[in-house]
């Protein structure tokens, strides 16, 4: 392939000093651990903060595979290695395309030194092409405005797999949260209780099977809308009953919203079939000036195609038990300092009985509430023999 070259002949459009950043009406600061690697802080837009913190706090990586010993095979990445241990320096080029600005990470090594990691985050622009536009059929004149977003990035190496984390700030106000998967296919020899012929995996090669196996991973989101206090909401699109006045013609459909006052009714799973999101609103009596309402940010899940599962292994095994953030694509909960990982402090330890399930066992409030949204999502991944090796 041909060089293709990112040049900004006048430089980026963002600034930075020290670890705040900002670009166009957005600020955020960046930070970086051992545990969860990059995390955001005090992300605001125009001034008005969204969101306190937020970061990776947990995956899971279930096999497929129920023959020993591979029953057991089931990677907590944060909690068991660290993403900031296993975060990468990254080079121009690949890792990062364009005018590049990079931070570095000081992490502890097993004695309690300080150490410098060398560009553990990278941080640029890119073109993301229309933004918008529209031809006026009337008289055939056309306006169109380029997107442009800044990505803040990160990369880690887990044993066998790459994990790249992407956090994308949009002109429109959004901000998406991406994460890439590569590396390398976890192999082994097909079971004997098999017959040599998988079911629970791919000969992805003569005697080398791949198992089944799901990437489930866990967002913590720390909610500022506007404010500390806060509130949930779950929003449906669904289709309205025929009726001779209010829908005669079986066309009516509409957004129905239910307020998640509690713990344990905020306990949610995603739903593509209703177009399911959840809002996130100010509960101090700030208000959008057209509509009147309460501001709100969306957590719109990720719902393309056969990829956001729930985790899919027996909810009474010890992977789940350990792993139950899984079981739901949202928990809410009321900010605690100690709550900070979904599985619980130490993960290599655990049994499933410190975690999600644990905290919202009291069915806290949460409703007018300074809180904590937990999102869980994953992908399922059915090995190719093209994925090999």
């Amino acid at each position: 392939m041909k060089a293709l070259d990112v040049v900004q002949p006048d430089g980026p459009s963002f600034e930075v000093t020290g670890n705040l950043v900002t670009w166009q009406k957005w600020s955020f600061r960046v930070g970086f651990n051992y545990r969860e690697g990059l995390v955001l802080h005090d992300v605001r837009y125009a001034g008005r903060p969204i969101l306190h913190r937020a970061s990776l706090v947990e995956m899971a990586v279930p096999y497929g595979d129920p023959y020993p010993p591979h029953h057991r095979k089931c990677a907590f990445d944060v909690g068991d290695y660290g993403l900031g241990y296993c975060a990468n320096s990254l080079e121009l080029g690949c890792d990062c395309l364009g005018h590049i600005h990079y931070f570095d990470a000081v992490l502890p090594d097993s004695s309690g030194t300080p150490y410098v990691k060398k560009k553990a985050i990278c941080m640029h622009e890119e073109d993301q092409g229309i933004l918008w536009k529209h031809v006026e059929y009337r008289n055939g004149h056309s306006e169109s405005r380029r997107s442009r977003e800044l990505v803040i990035s990160s990369i880690a190496t887990v044993v066998n797999y790459e994990y790249l984390f992407y956090w994308r700030f949009k002109q429109d106000g959004m901000i998406d949260f991406e994460i890439k998967l590569s590396g390398e296919l976890s192999t082994n020899l097909p079971s004997m209780e098999e017959d040599g012929l998988p079911t629970h995996g791919v000969m992805v090669s003569p005697g080398v099977n791949s198992q089944v196996h799901q990437h489930m991973f866990c967002a913590r989101l720390d909610m500022a809308v506007d404010g500390q206090k806060n509130s949930v909401s779950e929003i449906d699109v669904v289709a309205q009953p025929l009726h001779p006045k209010k829908n005669p013609y079986g066309n009516a459909f509409m957004a129905v919203e239910n307020k998640l006052e509690t713990e344990k009714a905020a306990v949610r799973t995603a739903d593509s079939n209703k177009a399911r999101v959840w809002k996130v609103s100010n509960s101090s009596g700030v208000t959008n000036r057209i509509t009147g309402k309460p501001t709100a940010y969306k957590l719109v899940p990720f719902t393309r195609g056969p990829a956001h599962p729930i985790m899919l292994v027996d909810p009474s095994s010890a992977v789940a038990k350990k792993g139950a953030f899984a079981q739901a694509h949202l928990w809410v909960t009321p900010h605690a300092d100690d709550e900070r990982y979904p599985s619980g402090e130490y993960t290599p330890q655990g049994d499933g009985s410190v975690g999600l399930p644990d905290w919202t066992a009291g069915n806290r409030n949460v409703a007018e509430e300074d809180i904590v949204l937990w999102h869980a999502f994953g992908v399922c991944h059915l090995p190719r023999v093209e994925d090999f090796p």
